[in-house]
């Protein structure tokens, strides 16, 4: 934490001192063990997937790497669209910073970071689709969650979404949805707490009788789930399932979120193993959403990413053809606006922004998501505030000049979201150490379950 102060003052200095580069920087926040984006992320307690924090090494404007940290050594993602191995000789990210451990010294306004049915119950509680009501301890088939029929309250069926023009629909009808939801932290971490497990976390979330803030409850309709461990495929038997079936029986769509903050083209063999077990474990699921990839730390152009996250889309779509992708874009899910003309091939692709404080001020990243949004849906997996030691944000009410406008704007573009993060110690973090709801002008939990409950069944993919 000390050298993450100490990299925050020196991002103070550099953007005072109109220090920036010629792309935005992320701002992820978990505090602790996660390497920093080019622009900050400080992840609690988690090793980077990558192996390690990435550490040393300031940033410059040019994109000089960290001496400690991961690098892509000269190589671009190849070209074509269907090889997964990065390209040799390449120049690496266009004019960005590679991670240094903290906050970026440069960029402007740059990204931040930061089931099936239980054994033996049913799903047909809250009403069947037309393809039947779920057996004991049925996958939610063809057969299971019914082809997009009626959709009930916690436990009922989930419809199967898809893509049509920039919106997301409802498969049977053609309603457009936005889904609204939050994110817990990783499934590691949330698995060790000593009051919450995961399954008790996902409890406090979907609590309807939750009086903290102004709401009577928690009214979300779709959970991310970040996959983050050093090893994340061990991840995926004892931790990532039995999570993903539990969110499904309290009626919560959910995102697989594999939850890679560093540069993807050194990652590639470990992502495609990956999904390669994950896409067809839940491939019937009507209510999983795959998010290849959380965010890349590199600063280059979509044209060079795109190549690698066209082979993982391709690789998912092998085995799951319904189920929609959430896809990222360079520079922690900031780039994403040349996907306007240059887009992924296939079918319910969703784009992915985050968006915190810094780049909501920013005309850069919003110009982004808005050429995206005219053509694609765009989703927002992380956003959020908290008034800690080590956020940028000094407004007194920052859901007065960022929560609410930001969200109006989001959702008039169609866009879905999930806020970061119903945590007690990854920042921003909705709740205090001892899992109380934070509540404030300057906090996010209380902002985040009123907002939830006031819009739950505004274009919702279900009746509460």
């Amino acid at each position: 934490m000390q050298r993450a102060r100490l990299v925050f003052s020196m991002v103070l200095t550099a953007l005072l001192a109109g220090r920036c580069g010629s792309t935005p920087a992320s701002s992820e926040h978990q505090s602790g063990g996660r390497s920093g984006a080019s622009g900050g992320s400080q992840h609690s307690g988690g090793a980077s997937a990558a192996g390690g924090a990435e550490s040393g090494g300031s940033p410059g404007p040019g994109g000089a790497t960290g001496t400690g940290g991961k690098e892509n050594t000269g190589g671009t993602s190849a070209t074509g669209g269907t090889s997964v191995t990065p390209a040799g000789g390449g120049a690496s990210g266009g004019g960005g910073a590679t991670p240094s451990g903290g906050r970026a010294v440069g960029g402007t306004g740059g990204p931040n970071q930061g089931g099936s049915p239980g054994t033996g119950g049913t799903l047909s509680t809250g009403g069947a689709g037309q393809g039947g009501t779920t057996g004991s301890g049925g996958l939610p088939g063809s057969g299971g969650w019914g082809s997009g029929g009626a959709t009930g309250g916690a436990g009922g069926a989930l419809p199967w979404l898809k893509v049509v023009g920039n919106q997301i629909q409802i498969e049977a009808t053609g309603q457009q949805v936005i889904l609204r939801g939050v994110s817990i932290e990783g499934l590691d971490q949330q698995s060790k707490d000593s009051k919450h497990n995961i399954n008790g976390v996902i409890d406090m979330i979907t609590n309807k009788s939750d009086a903290g803030g102004s709401s009577p409850g928690w009214y979300p309709v779709i959970l991310r789930v970040p996959v983050d461990s050093a090893n994340p495929i061990s991840e995926i038997n004892s931790l990532l399932k039995p999570a993903v079936d539990y969110a499904t029986k309290k009626g919560l769509y959910v995102i697989v979120d594999l939850h890679y903050v560093d540069n993807p083209y050194n990652n590639v063999q470990t992502v495609n193993s990956f999904w390669t077990t994950v896409a067809p474990t839940f491939k019937d699921y009507s209510n999983v959403i795959y998010e290849p990839f959380n965010e890349s730390s590199v600063q280059d152009s979509w044209a060079t990413y795109k190549p690698t996250m066209q082979a993982w889309v391709n690789l998912i779509r092998g085995y799951a053809p319904k189920n929609l992708i959430f896809a990222g874009s360079p520079s922690w899910d900031q780039a994403m606006g040349d996907a306007a003309t240059n887009p992924l091939t296939g079918d319910n692709i969703v784009y992915v922004v985050h968006m915190y404080y810094h780049h909501w001020t920013t005309s850069w990243n919003k110009s982004q998501v808005e050429a995206c949004a005219k053509v694609h849906p765009v989703v927002m997996t992380e956003w959020g505030y908290s008034n800690d030691s080590g956020e940028t944000e000094t407004d007194p009410d920052i859901s007065v000049t960022y929560g609410k406008p930001m969200l109006q704007w989001l959702e008039a573009l169609g866009g879905s979201w999930t806020a970061w993060c119903a945590s007690n110690s990854w920042l921003p973090k909705m709740f205090s150490d001892n899992w109380t709801l934070r509540v404030g002008p300057r906090d996010e939990g209380g902002f985040v379950k009123d907002w939830l409950y006031t819009n739950r069944n505004v274009k919702s993919p279900v009746t509460f």
